[in-house]
């Protein structure tokens, strides 16, 4: 079975395609846990994805981010290195990509530095100046470890970002998911990392075998409680206005869950050969925050078996052929 595809298309041929513009993408994304597992990623998509995470923001200029692409069919050995919660992704998704940190590049975070002034980056006006910077970079000059590990993993998490959105602008889906210190501890060694490296993440990528919207988008903490104007404590009041705008803009959807969820969830769950056992056996409902501050947590409602049962998409025969042997029955006709 073949993972990627190595295939470059023409301007002339992307431009058939519907790439959506920044607010869609980031108003699309989802966590994709579901997979095709038989359609290969195109490889210019992954080359895609990296230049993307190589382009986000980054402190100082530091570089630090890295990943490795493996390719499910050509390494098959590596799902022992994968804990059960993520079994099911790694296995359906044709592509995994380990993105780490690398503290090592902190060594000449000073010399990419003088780059950024090279290249008119930086300037004189916003206290940039050779010898200052010589005198304060590279930063392990000034910050203990524990400063440059918290701020390289901010960086981590910029180009992961930037390299979800690209792959759901370019029809792919992906899911980024955490690992366990025993794993973290021989995994790197079986990708080759250097010892200076920290790896952080797995992200499962493929075309989504569940509808792209995944049942929509997740629920967040209300807006009034995570952002604030002039100082903590004074909510940034949410205007409607600019939700409905957003909204036709594409960044704003419908939330979690759409009707049918639990139908899809459980019917993609028996189409790929899991038993009863792993069934999704409770009602699907919408967040508990009923405004900023209130939140209910009430357990979930479990279902009766025959309403899980039903939520499983099961084929019949098509009305054409229930017809045509209720034909036959009545007009006495043999098989």
């Amino acid at each position: 079975m073949v993972s990627v595809i190595d295939v470059v298309p023409s301007v002339e041929e992307i431009a058939n395609y519907k790439i959506p513009n920044a607010l869609e993408a980031i108003g699309s994304r989802r966590s994709i846990r579901w997979y095709d597992p038989n359609r290969p990623v195109e490889k210019w998509k992954i080359q895609a994805m990296l230049e993307a995470a190589r382009l986000a923001s980054t402190v100082g200029n530091v570089c630090a981010v890295g990943a490795v692409v493996c390719y499910r069919d050509e390494h098959p050995e590596i799902w022992e290195f994968i804990s059960d919660w993520s079994q099911i992704q790694a296995q359906l998704a044709p592509v995994l990509i380990f993105w780490y940190y690398d503290m090592a590049a902190w060594d000449t975070q000073g010399q990419l530095i003088h780059d950024l002034l090279r290249v008119g980056a930086v300037d004189r006006a916003h206290g940039w100046e050779y010898d200052r910077v010589c005198r304060m970079f590279p930063l392990p000059k000034i910050l203990p470890d524990v400063i440059l590990h918290r701020i390289t993993a901010i960086d981590l998490g910029n180009a992961t970002q930037n390299a979800m959105i690209v792959a759901t602008a370019l029809g792919l889906g992906c899911c980024l998911n955490g690992m366990g210190g025993a794993v973290r501890r021989k995994l790197p060694e079986y990708l080759n990392l250097p010892r200076t490296a920290v790896l952080c993440w797995m992200m499962t990528v493929g075309y989504p075998a569940e509808d792209p919207r995944a049942g929509g988008q997740r629920p967040r903490r209300p807006f009034e409680e995570m952002f604030f104007e002039g100082k903590f404590g004074k909510p940034f009041k949410r205007d409607k206005r600019v939700v409905e705008l957003l909204r036709k803009l594409g960044l704003i959807q419908d939330e979690a869950p759409l009707p049918n969820r639990l139908n899809e969830i459980n019917t993609l769950t028996k189409a790929f050969g899991l038993g009863d056992e792993w069934l999704t056996d409770w009602k699907l409902e919408k967040s508990g925050y009923i405004k900023p501050g209130v939140i209910r947590d009430p357990p979930l409602t479990k279902l009766p078996k025959e309403e899980v049962e039903k939520t499983v998409f099961r084929v019949h025969p098509t009305v054409l052929r229930e017809r045509a042997e209720e034909y036959r029955r009545t007009k006495g006709i043999k098989e």
